[in-house]
Order: structure tokens, then C-alpha cells, then sequence
């Protein structure tokens, strides 16, 4: 295994790291643990207008942006554990990366739809603006 093969498994090794601990955020969110802040959750008008509006959002957009996470997750890990074991060309594991910084991103986007929807219920009719 040379220096940059190496490199490109030890940045794997990290993807996947940072995909499991936005599934646990993201969990953690949605179940209260984590509460309304500026720094992590989903930061939309909706969601930061009040508690309840963070809970619920966070409550609904987790399914599938845990989801999106966790397979990322395991395409980034199968690919590298896969190049470890076999000689790969050498465009695998980017586009492994790739592929599944793109799958995490799809189901954070569905489970931020998913939020908006749910916390629009909640202050029907009600018009929140950002501050």
C-alpha cells in the first residue's frame, strides 16, 4: 500500500467517523437531548421559532437523514475495507466518498423537506420570519 492510497483509506476512516457522529447528532436532536442552538440541528426560520418547532422538525427530519447517514456510512466503509483486500483502480474510493457524501446529503435534504412540512403545521397560517 503506498502513501496515497493510504492517505485516501485514512480520509475514509474519517468520512465514516463523521457520518456516525451526524446520525448520533441528528438522533440526539430529534429526541430533545440537543435543543434549540446556533450551532447544530437543522437552522432554518421554522425550526428556530420556538422549542416546540425544533423538537418537531428535528423529531421528523431524522428518519431519513439518519438514514442517508448510515448508508453513506457503510458504502464509504465497504469501499474501504474492499480496497484493503483487492486491487482497485484508483478512482474507487473517491468516488466511494463521492457517492456517499451525495447519498448523505439526499437524505439530509428529504428529512429538511420532511421538517418544514411537519413544523408548518404546527403555526398554520402564522408567517415567521427569520430575525
Amino acid at each position: 500500500m503506498d502513501g496515497e492510497s493510504l492517505t485516501e483509506l485514512i480520509a475514509t476512516a474519517f468520512m465514516v467517523l463523521l457520518m456516525a457522529a451526524m446520525a448520533w447528532m441528528m438522533r440526539a436532536a430529534a429526541s430533545g437531548r440537543i435543543k434549540r442552538n446556533p450551532w447544530v440541528g437543522i437552522r432554518t426560520a421554522a425550526l428556530m421559532h420556538c422549542d416546540t418547532c425544533w423538537l418537531l422538525g428535528h423529531h421528523a427530519a431524522a428518519n431519513k437523514g439518519i438514514l442517508g447517514c448510515w448508508l453513506a456510512a457503510l458504502l464509504m466503509a465497504a469501499s474501504g475495507i474492499v480496497s484493503m483486500l483487492v486491487a482497485l483502480p484508483a478512482f474507487v474510493l473517491p468516488a466511494a466518498t463521492m457517492a456517499g457524501v451525495a447519498i448523505m446529503l439526499g437524505g439530509v435534504l428529504l428529512g429538511l423537506r420532511d421538517a418544514n412540512r411537519a413544523v408548518a403545521k404546527i403555526h398554520a397560517g402564522e408567517r415567521i420570519i427569520s430575525s
